[in-house]
């Protein structure tokens, strides 16, 4: 499906393309040939108004928001309380349209992987804090218990940038807008509006950062972007584990590599906190 609009196209996580900056990838669509719906491996931007009232059709169905299904999300808020237990995290996260708690479980066997040794010997974590009142970026899948819904969190990071939050919102509006809608007139409809331009498009479907030159980042962020580019992969991306063997890095090397990522909105986490895949 190709309507222009916000460059939405068809694809995968883990496959080419994305939108820059909150990284929206739509889902796979029904398969004509089958009649049956293939697995949804989507990234979407939403609000935490519409993590609330998304449905199902059934309890095993997947989630819908705007009649689509829904897989991955991430939402952007303010943290009002965190619980810490031992063996997660709930934060809970108000962006201004609702409130929802994003629970992340904690993998003891990973935690020495985000531990730096200080001058005297001492484990730091390498990790930015998350604190109270300060704004993240969660993303995960929806859950419902005992008829509460949360976030399953696969990661749940500070926010780099405060800009990030305004164009998370008008990123999620662009895609509501789409599902409801529909693409904007083509261009032999309405006289080229709506239409992206030909570089554009070509830029858009080349994959990634659609040839355009990386931003600035370290020699090991752009060793791990280039590898999660090129390397064959499943649609989950790679787990750093594999990245650590494939360039002879350190665990401690590769996961500030992967923040410094995605900070800058190159990649982001699909089953887990550690596996990633490029925008």
């Amino acid at each position: 499906m190709e309507g222009g609009y916000g460059n939405y196209t068809t694809t995968s996580y883990g496959g080419q393309g994305g939108m820059g900056g909150g990284g929206f990838m739509p889902g796979e669509t029904n398969s004509p040939a089958t009649g049956r719906q293939q697995e949804n491996k989507s990234l979407r931007p939403v609000t935490i108004k519409q993590l609330l009232e998304a449905t199902q059709s059934h309890p095993e169905a997947p989630y819908q928001i705007d009649d689509a299904d829904i897989n991955v999300v991430f939402c952007i808020g303010q943290v009002r309380n965190i619980s810490t237990q031992s063996t997660n995290i709930t934060y809970k996260i108000d962006d201004g349209t609702g409130e929802i708690e994003a629970k992340q479980w904690i993998d003891s066997t990973r935690m020495d992987d985000d531990m730096d040794v200080d001058g005297q010997g001492a484990k730091q974590s390498t990790r930015k804090k998350i604190e109270l009142d300060g704004y993240v970026k969660a993303f995960g899948t929806i859950k419902d218990f005992s008829n509460k819904r949360y976030l399953g969190a696969h990661s749940v990071r500070p926010l780099a940038d405060i800009n990030e939050l305004h164009v998370h919102f008008l990123e999620a509006t662009a895609v509501h807008l789409f599902f409801k809608n529909g693409p904007p007139p083509s261009k032999s409809e309405d006289g080229g509006y709506g239409a992206p331009a030909k570089g554009a498009a070509d830029d858009y479907n080349a994959g990634g950062m659609g040839g355009r030159p990386l931003p600035p980042m370290s020699a090991t962020a752009r060793r791990v972007y280039n590898l999660l580019k090129n390397e064959p992969q499943s649609n989950e991306g790679l787990h750093m584990q594999n990245i650590s063997a494939k360039l002879g890095l350190s665990s401690t090397e590769v996961i500030k590599a992967g923040d410094e990522l995605s900070s800058a909105s190159l990649i982001f986490p699909t089953i887990d906190e550690y596996t990633w895949a490029i925008l």
